[in-house]
């Protein structure tokens, strides 16, 4: 097929969704699209950190209810975003059972995948707690980063208490990597956290509303 050929122009798309509704007409395209859909060019990956750990420069993320979008997922596999973020409060839950689903069905997909959870408690029981029940519905045996979530004050919540947990679930084999993420004091978190010397990651949003 050529190049000519494979191309949809935004007149074209709008002929087709006049006559058919978008969802035939993504259907269309998607037949169009199909031929090349196995020289989809891959999303590249940079290295994670002084982790050692290659990840894909995009992710997917998990906050949304994904119980009828695992097509998505697979979707994203096979396009090569392979960093999966999602956390226990993602959907009440929902997020994590979705991506557990699919680690079900495709289980090699899982090996390749660099799956990241959250808890929001900075208590170490309650921390393990938390872990367990995300690995039973994300229906897997670890971890690739787990973080602290919305971590405000680094010095209360990233405590040696903290650390001894994070070590132990390392050497426990539940968890790659430890971190936090932060969704206030940016700058603080960032400074504070990095003089802490055993942080894998940390998680900041670029949303400017929630700078403070």
């Amino acid at each position: 097929m050529s190049e000519k050929k494979q191309r949809c122009s935004r007149r074209d798309f709008m002929k087709i969704t006049g006559v058919t509704g978008v969802g035939s007409a993504i259907a269309t395209l998607g037949k169009v699209a199909g031929a090349q859909d196995s020289a989809l060019k891959q999303v590249p990956t940079r290295p994670f950190g002084k982790t050692g750990q290659q990840v894909s420069i995009l992710s997917f993320g998990g906050s949304q209810n994904l119980s009828s979008k695992r097509l998505l997922l697979r979707q994203a596999f096979k396009m090569g975003v392979t960093y999966w973020d999602t956390a226990e409060m993602y959907s009440g839950g929902k997020s994590e059972k979705a991506m557990g689903e699919f680690f079900a069905k495709y289980p090699d997909d899982r090996k390749k995948i660099f799956l990241v959870s959250k808890a929001r408690t900075s208590e170490p029981d309650e921390l393990s707690l938390r872990l367990r029940q995300s690995l039973a519905r994300l229906q897997t045996d670890y971890v690739d980063l787990y973080f602290i979530h919305m971590v405000k004050n680094i010095k209360k919540q990233m405590t040696n208490e903290i650390k001894a947990w994070a070590e132990k679930a390392k050497a426990q084999g539940k968890i790659r990597f430890f971190g936090f993420s932060s969704h206030k004091n940016m700058e603080n978190s960032l400074m504070e956290g990095a003089k802490l010397g055993w942080i894998d990651g940390i998680m900041m949003t670029y949303n400017y509303r929630l700078m403070h």
